[in-house]
């Protein structure tokens, strides 16, 4: 049951229709603008077969078998705390957590669909009563018992928001046929990331006004389907291992994918047809995922905090009382950050289908804060390196006989060697100076939600309307009684979508792993 790396490599010559810049990829495994990043996704399989790993990388179900953690389905504290410190594990592993989308980060957004499948068959339009509930349930077993990699693509095109018919009338993903075979569709999803390696593309809506509900699609397909085209930015990915130690290691390389009249078999469809399904439930698939963002930029804050302390330790300057003062500031951000992963966790509540999940609202805020905060870490990180983050000699220039014991001089430091400065430098420059860099800076601002959105959706949720508890409170305070005519001015919430974050009295229902 845990995939090899050499499986996973051979399955990407499928036949896929890859596009990387102006470049067709005739295999993503072999490809040089494809097959380092493949080859990271090798390792992840590879990693779990480690004996030694097991106990953190693996877990044993109800019925016996051995399976990846990134399946396990927690049902307590202590099991999302497990399933935490395995991300963290493969976060560290992999780049210093500057690949977002390793494959137990893609899978985790399937958690909702199994956690509750229900409403997903019930709340479709058009499905003409066939069971897609059970479709869920098959597809979590299909996509357990082969490890498989299920990339999300729920960001339509952006359109002219000046007219209100313009995302009816969008290029965006609609069905243009129902068969007894499957749905028919056509059209484009704007934005998925990692999404040539992956096994299956998972569709998905995030509501808009306007949207029509053959737009409304919730199901996943092949990556080699036929009719299906991958088209991905350029790579950033460098060349030189030594002197770009982060960037060189792979490029997961953000598409769009078109769909051109793309059968998708009955077997694969969770939910069609309801635009008011859309703007409720499904804002749940990304709740686990916004909480494992959270975790990764808890450990980049970490790393950022680690390259500040050691480059100011290098320069000689830690030790300076206003340096200490900003190195302070930088420690905070990371605490901070890391705070609202232990405080998400300790107030978290039982789902549906009695999954603990983290408090939603903690683990937003969480993030809210790390995006309203990274830019002004990394500028500070950059101004106490001063010259160092740039200003440092290629390794043929270090190398060189006559100019290397300049370069020594020049990089000696209060602690370790000369070549441990440039070694901190490539990494800095790497993360936070380059292509490669900035396209993960961009990635955090815009993972699932941008920072302006990730507020007006925070706000919208129940906790912060009238009728939460922070109003009542202040209602009390100043004595304000509602009577029954303004009743619902206050307490108008939209049931369907807060049953998933009103459940923290709820007890577990107790299924095994092996159930689902």
């Amino acid at each position: 049951m845990l995939r090899t790396g050499e499986h996973y490599l051979k399955s990407l010559d499928d036949g896929r229709t890859v596009w990387v810049g102006n470049t067709p990829i005739d295999n993503v495994a072999t490809h040089p603008l494809t097959r380092d990043y493949a080859r990271r996704t090798a390792e992840f399989f590879d990693l779990h077969r480690r004996p030694e790993l097991a106990d953190m990388l693996t877990f044993v179900d109800a019925c016996g078998v051995r399976r990846s953690m990134m399946w396990f389905l927690h049902r307590s504290k202590d099991d999302l705390v497990r399933k935490r410190r395995y991300h963290e594990f493969i976060m560290r592993h992999f780049v210093a957590a500057s690949m977002p989308r390793t494959p137990d980060s893609q899978n985790y957004m399937l958690f909702t669909y199994i956690d509750d499948p229900d409403p997903w068959e019930r709340a479709s339009i058009g499905a003409e009563g066939r069971a897609l509930a059970q479709n869920i349930r098959d597809f979590w077993r299909h996509a357990m018992d082969n490890d498989l990699v299920v990339a999300p693509h729920f960001v339509d095109p952006q359109a002219d928001r000046s007219d209100p018919n313009a995302h009816a009338n969008s290029p965006a993903l609609r069905i243009v046929k129902t068969t007894d075979e499957g749905i028919l569709v056509n059209g484009v999803k704007a934005i998925g990331t990692a999404s040539a390696f992956a096994d299956f593309l998972h569709l998905g809506v995030f509501f808009r006004p306007g949207a029509k509900g053959d737009q409304i699609i919730y199901g996943v397909c092949p990556a080699n389907s036929k009719g299906i085209t991958i088209v991905c930015r350029e790579s950033v990915v460098a060349a030189d291992a030594v002197e770009h130690p982060l960037a060189s290691q792979g490029d997961e390389l953000d598409a769009t994918v078109l769909f051109d009249n793309v059968l998708i078999p009955w077997k694969y469809v969770f939910h069609i047809g309801n635009p008011d399904h859309a703007k409720l439930y499904p804002q749940r698939v990304f709740d686990w995922g916004h909480y494992y963002a959270l975790v990764r930029q808890a450990v980049r804050a970490e790393l950022l905090a680690g390259l500040a302390i050691l480059m100011c330790e290098h320069l000689g300057t830690a030790k300076i009382d206003a340096v200490q003062a900003r190195l302070a500031r930088i420690i905070a951000f990371q605490q901070s950050t890391y705070a609202h992963v232990l405080a998400c966790e300790d107030q978290g509540f039982y789902t549906p289908g009695g999954l603990y999940k983290p408090d939603i609202q903690l683990f937003n805020w969480g993030r809210v804060y790390f995006l309203q905060n990274f830019g002004a870490m990394v500028d500070e990180l950059i101004d106490l390196c001063g010259r160092s983050a740039i200003m440092f000699p290629t390794e043929a220039q270090w190398q060189n006989p006559q100019m290397r014991p300049w370069f020594e001089k020049l990089n000696q430091g209060a602690v370790g060697r000369p070549y441990d400065r440039i070694k901190i430098a490539r990494v800095i420059r790497d993360l936070y100076l380059t292509d490669w860099g900035s396209r993960l800076f961009m990635f955090e601002n815009f993972n699932g939600t941008p920072l302006q959105t990730l507020l007006s959706l925070t706000m919208k949720r129940a906790e912060f309307t009238g009728s939460g508890p922070f109003a009542e409170f202040a209602r009390r305070v100043v004595g304000i009684e509602i009577d029954g005519e303004r009743t619902t001015e206050y307490t108008t919430v939209a049931d369907y979508a807060k049953a998933q974050d009103s459940g923290r009295s709820a007890k577990p229902l107790g299924a095994t792993q092996a159930a689902e």
